[in-house]
C-alpha cells in the first residue's frame, strides 16, 4: 500500500486524531464543571437542610461510567480504580438518598 492509499483509507474512516483528543479533553472539562457545580449545589442544599445525596450519586455514576469506559479502551488501571471508587460513592449516596439524607 502506498502513501496515498493509506491517506485515502484514513480519510474514509474519519478518525481524526485531533478531533479525538479534543473530545477527550472536553469530557474531562465536563467532569470538572459537573463536580464543581454539584459541589456548590450540594453545599447550598446542605446549608438549608435539604437532601443532597441525589447530586452526589448523579456525579459519581457519571464519573464512574466514563472512567470504566476509558479503562475498557485503554486498560489503564488508574481509570479502573477511579471507576470502582466512584461506583462505591454512587452506591453509598444512593442508599443515603433513599434513607432520606
Amino acid at each position: 500500500m502506498n502513501r496515498e492509499d493509506i491517506l485515502r483509507k484514513a480519510q474514509k474512516e474519519g478518525n481524526d486524531e485531533m478531533e479525538m483528543q479534543v473530545r477527550d479533553k472536553s469530557m474531562k472539562w465536563t467532569y470538572v464543571s459537573m463536580v464543581i457545580a454539584a459541589g456548590i449545589f450540594s453545599f447550598i442544599r446542605d446549608m438549608q437542610d435539604y437532601p443532597m445525596m441525589d447530586l452526589t450519586a448523579t456525579v459519581a455514576i457519571s464519573v464512574a461510567v466514563g472512567n470504566f469506559y476509558r479503562y475498557l479502551k485503554c486498560k489503564e488501571k488508574s481509570n479502573l480504580m477511579i471507576a470502582v471508587v466512584m461506583f462505591a460513592v454512587f452506591a453509598l449516596s444512593t442508599i443515603r438518598f433513599l434513607m432520606g439524607h
